[in-house]
């Protein structure tokens, strides 16, 4: 009787295990007989359906045809429905790379007849991102620098604006009109910056490259931003040495080192910098001597930067009489003579010298700040030996003055005219747009009219 039931168990749970097995066996016999093909096929008929829906990289047989089509929608003025057709070829990274390069350019276009310049702005950039070395490198940047231009109406009208005030012009914001797409929404100076910035970056030997960064640093220049107008415009006169915007960004940079420094309480490297630069200008650009104006602003800012220096020095030199170090005090009060003679700051630093040997022959050194030097002072002078009381000399510097702020910074010049002098140049684009793009003092054209 059991083993009749262990029979029957068995019977019920043996006989599908081996069904089962016996049909994998006859499967793997014949993959083996048939090969891999019909495995191969479908790994690439899933590869295939993957990338056609999941990637943005797949072999599309009808680019072309859509490529022709968009460019008969866009000859006729439909951007909207040419510029879907673009964005789609330029993002498949299956197309070819001349094919895909060229969707995303007129993709920009597209944007940029439709008047929506910062979409365009931003697809202009993507394109020199993807394809730095393209064929539509140069276009590309000849767009957004006639957008830029664009753009820095607003910053001509509110200098025109603003002509009576002096000082840094700090930026103030306006209300966004958000059913006007020719501008970005908020902070349209800082797309302006990131702009220019752009078109240096990706085609610095190209021709506008050295405006684009004029146009940088004279912004930072009036908004105050000292360190970065500093970086503008010396960029300018380190790799645009043949522009003709050379000599005034050359000026703008001294004044904006002079500037950056802080004070004469501060690190004064730039200062030095720009003591340099001002020696270069004099002996290798024929403008400073030429034009006399010129060489006066080079002398005046010769002359601030000088006279900071003198400070710094000379309070460095008080900082070490402060502390108690008379020996230090006296030598950068020497130095303050021989660098600055017939300066206020050599008298100054005349007077503290010999009013600090004087302590040091009557034995009666200065205790500087120190409280435990102070008291000895003191006490010798109550109850040691009486000696001669010796008035120190006057050491009042003028008031600290405030860092250095450059007088209220002239338009910058127009390459395409003569050199206008330091005090009538106007606010305008350093060149005139070339070819089919509009004059600087125009405005772009409406959106959906060629320029």
């Amino acid at each position: 009787m059991a083993s009749n039931t262990a029979r029957t168990k068995y019977h019920r749970l043996g006989a599908p295990r081996t069904v089962l097995l016996l049909w994998c066996l006859l499967a793997a016999l014949w993959v083996g007989t048939t090969g891999c093909h019909s495995w191969q096929n479908f790994r690439e008929r899933a590869v295939q359906f993957r990338h056609a829906v999941f990637d943005s990289s797949y072999q599309d047989p009808k680019a072309q045809e859509k490529m022709t089509e968009a460019d008969r929608l866009f000859a006729e003025g439909r951007y909207s429905q040419a510029r879907k057709i673009y964005k789609k070829l330029a993002d498949n990274q299956g197309n070819p790379t001349d094919l895909a390069e060229r969707a995303r350019f007129f993709q920009a276009e597209c944007r940029f007849h439709e008047g929506h310049y910062p979409e365009a702005v931003d697809t202009y950039h993507r394109l020199l991102l993807d394809f730095p070395a393209g064929a539509y490198r140069r276009d590309a940047c000849n767009r957004m620098y006639q957008i830029a231009d664009y753009w820095l109406n607003d910053f001509r009208d509110e200098l025109a604006r603003r002509k009576d005030e002096s000082g840094i012009l700090y930026w103030r914001p306006r209300w966004p009109n958000p059913f006007d797409r020719t501008r970005p929404a908020i902070d349209q100076e800082g797309r302006l910056l990131e702009t220019l910035n752009n078109i240096w970056v990706q085609d610095i030997s190209g021709p506008y490259a050295d405006k684009a960064m004029f146009w940088c640093g004279y912004i930072n220049f009036v908004r105050g931003n000292f360190q970065e107008a500093d970086h503008c415009f010396s960029q300018l006169v380190e790799f645009h040495k043949d522009s003709p915007l050379l000599p005034h960004a050359l000026l703008y940079a001294v004044q904006a080192k002079n500037a950056a420094t802080g004070g004469p309480d501060y690190d004064i490297r730039r200062a030095a910098e720009a003591l340099h630069l001002i020696h270069m200008a004099e002996t290798s650009l024929p403008e400073f001597t030429q034009d006399p104006q010129l060489s006066e602003r080079l002398r005046r800012a010769k002359q601030a930067i000088r006279q900071q220096q003198a400070e710094h020095d000379l309070r460095t030199a008080e900082y070490y009489e402060r502390t108690g170090h008379p020996g230090s005090a006296v030598f950068y009060y020497e130095l303050v003579r021989r660098r600055y003679a017939g300066t206020r700051y050599a008298d100054l630093a005349t007077q503290r010298k010999e009013h600090l040997l004087a302590l040091a022959q009557a034995g009666r050194p200065a205790p500087g700040n120190d409280p435990w030097a102070i008291l000895q002072a003191k006490w010798k002078e109550w109850f040691g030996d009486p000696q001669p009381v010796i008035t120190p000399a006057s050491s009042q510097v003028p008031a600290p003055t405030a860092p250095p702020t450059p007088p209220q910074p002239a338009s910058p010049p127009s390459p395409s005219s003569p050199q206008p002098s330091a005090t009538e140049m106007k606010p305008e684009a350093p060149n005139p747009l070339p070819g089919d793009l509009p004059d600087r003092g125009a405005s772009v054209p409406p959106p959906g009219k060629m320029p």
